[in-house]
């Protein structure tokens, strides 16, 4: 899955999950992340009147997307 389709992130609901499972991702699947849904919902979340944030909630840099343009 890891070179057929760019994969480099498990995202899991549990919290035993997220905890155990990146020894054996590291292991098993070598450059795979484990991530809870919680942590992804929270780093997406933008509320109105929040300062802007400049890191996700490990603390590492957040990277702007690439804006697409249209091609008319």
């Amino acid at each position: 899955m890891k070179e057929k389709h760019g994969v480099n992130l498990l995202a899991c609901i549990c919290a035993i999950d997220k905890a155990t499972l990146p020894t054996l991702m590291e292991y098993w699947v070598p450059g795979v992340e484990v991530a809870g849904v919680h942590e992804l919902l929270g780093n997406a979340l933008v509320m109105s009147g929040e300062k802007e944030r400049t890191a996700d909630l490990r603390g590492e840099p957040l990277v702007k997307p690439v804006e697409e343009t249209t091609h008319e």
